[in-house]
């Protein structure tokens, strides 16, 4: 038997979903409840699909009240496609949500103290000239055999299935002409063997990554031959292909292993730092962040906030989780002279502890598990020419071993996936305490997790925002500690 609440919806929770608080006079009276497609400021009537402890999850099945913030999304996709959650969100009620989720998950889970006096508003697109469409330099699109069928699309929400999304408005236009080509290309195809298609756009180049499973017995020879005739139905579109291969059974999109490239794979990137243009060498699959502009705003912040902190010359600074080295060589020229010119206004007012260390030279060290990254990011510390820098492949959990190896850096970076840093990792930084911690992270609650523990020993200086994910509720987020 089907049940129904009507609900007032006042926030986003950080999976898109509107939340609000049974006030009518029914058996789930004061429960919150988190409904689907549907926005704050909305009241509907909702049919509960779910009922946990302490909440319940619902379908809207009418608009009661519609919310003053509602807008018209961006997509014709977005009732079949999970990609863009919070598009019919007008944006600056997105910028405003961004920055309470993370004062809400600082509060509750990173028990701290007295938020708004560390927090500064979160720096979105608009902010900085930038726009809030067509800003992804790679998408991953997925492949999926449906009677008979090889789909390729964006995944719909909380679903396995496709959307077959013709006309997505997060990544430049050109990439939907490429997703048709291979959809023309392989609508006869009818093997289990495509996984993923990784489209990259840098610097007006595009290239292509098809991940596969391994090559089957029974089907080598047309697997072969569908891969051949991807590229030479793409050539005139695209600078490279990459076909890779994984093994693994886990939903992720990353090729274990190159199985063969065509054409020019190669990628490159130019990010303006502090007035200083910056050149990666990115490869074919490296991690880099996906909306190369804010990624800019996102590397002055943390410009910033390193330059307040470090000495005047000859700074040590390391850079855990380092990728291809982008953070870590972007503050490279704080480790020969810091000039402390700020960007951001209020950097000035902050008061943080003379450093405690002075060196006879600079120093930067980067840390990566993926060491094909290690290999780009020498590369780039070459590009870039930072004859100080140092890369070395190991877990970041071993952290308590560089520490023991090198003196205690000035400042430490640290930029972690979205499950956060390794509690060997946080247990090394509470044992050696270097003064000055930067932490880089793109889910909030995470952070506040991490930040309960952090702040046994360090005091938050200064909380920045940057919104690199628009129509998403995603969000990057800086901090600044002090021993």
């Amino acid at each position: 038997m089907k049940k129904y609440v009507t609900v007032h919806l006042t926030g986003m929770s950080h999976d898109g979903r509107a939340v609000g608080k049974i006030e009518e006079n029914s058996p789930y009276r004061g429960m919150a409840v988190f409904v689907e497609n549907a926005l704050l400021g909305q009241t509907v009537r909702a049919e509960i699909t779910a009922q946990k402890k302490n909440y319940l999850v619902a379908q809207p099945v009418e608009i009661i009240l519609q919310s003053p913030f509602a807008t018209t999304g961006i997509c014709p996709h977005q009732k079949e496609c999970g990609g863009c959650a919070w598009q019919n969100l007008a944006y600056e009620k997105q910028v405003q949500e961004k920055e309470t989720q993370i004062k809400n998950a600082l509060k509750r889970l990173g028990k701290v103290q007295d938020v708004e006096q560390y927090f500064y508003p979160l720096l979105s697109p608009f902010s900085h000239g930038n726009s809030t469409l067509f800003y992804r330099n790679k998408m991953e699109f997925a492949f999926s055999l449906q009677h008979a069928k090889l789909k390729l699309g964006l995944r719909r929400k909380n679903s396995h299935e496709l959307a077959e999304v013709t006309d997505c408005q997060l990544q430049n236009p050109h990439a939907m002409k490429i997703l048709a080509l291979l959809r023309s290309q392989l609508q006869n195809f009818q093997y289990d063997f495509y996984r993923y298609a990784v489209l990259r756009f840098f610097q007006n180049t595009w290239t292509v990554e098809l991940i596969t499973y391994p090559y089957s017995k029974q089907h080598r020879k047309e697997e072969e031959q569908s891969i051949a005739a991807c590229y030479e139905a793409l050539k005139n579109d695209i600078a490279g292909l990459v076909h890779s291969e994984r093994k693994a059974k886990t939903d992720i999109a990353y090729g274990e292993k190159i199985v063969r490239e065509f054409g020019n794979t190669m990628l490159f990137e130019t990010l303006a730092v502090a007035g200083r243009q910056l050149q990666f060498k990115l490869g074919n699959s490296a991690f880099f962040q996906v909306n190369s502009k804010m990624a800019e705003v996102l590397y002055q912040v943390i410009y910033d906030f390193a330059a307040l902190v470090l000495p005047q010359k000859n700074a040590h600074i390391w850079d855990f989780y380092c990728g291809i080295g982008s953070i870590g060589l972007s503050l490279a020229g704080l480790c020969l002279e810091n000039k402390k010119n700020f960007s951001l206004e209020y950097v000035k007012g902050l008061s943080v502890t003379a450093p405690d260390y002075s060196y006879k030279k600079p120093f930067l060290l980067g840390v990566e598990v993926i060491e094909k990254a290690i290999d780009l990011a020498k590369e780039n510390a070459q590009f870039n020419q930072c004859d100080f820098a140092k890369f070395a492949c190991a877990a970041s959990k071993k952290l308590q071993t560089f520490f023991k190896q090198f003196s205690l850096p000035n400042l430490l970076i640290l930029d972690p996936p979205r499950a956060g840093i390794e509690d060997e990792a946080i247990s090394a930084i509470l044992q050696y305490a270097p003064q000055f911690l930067i932490l880089v992270s793109c889910n909030p609650t995470t952070l506040a997790r991490d930040l309960a523990k952090l702040t046994q020993k360090y005091s938050i200086k200064a909380i920045q925002g940057v919104d690199l994910f628009p129509h998403t509720p995603h969000v990057e987020t800086v901090v600044l500690l002090e021993r």
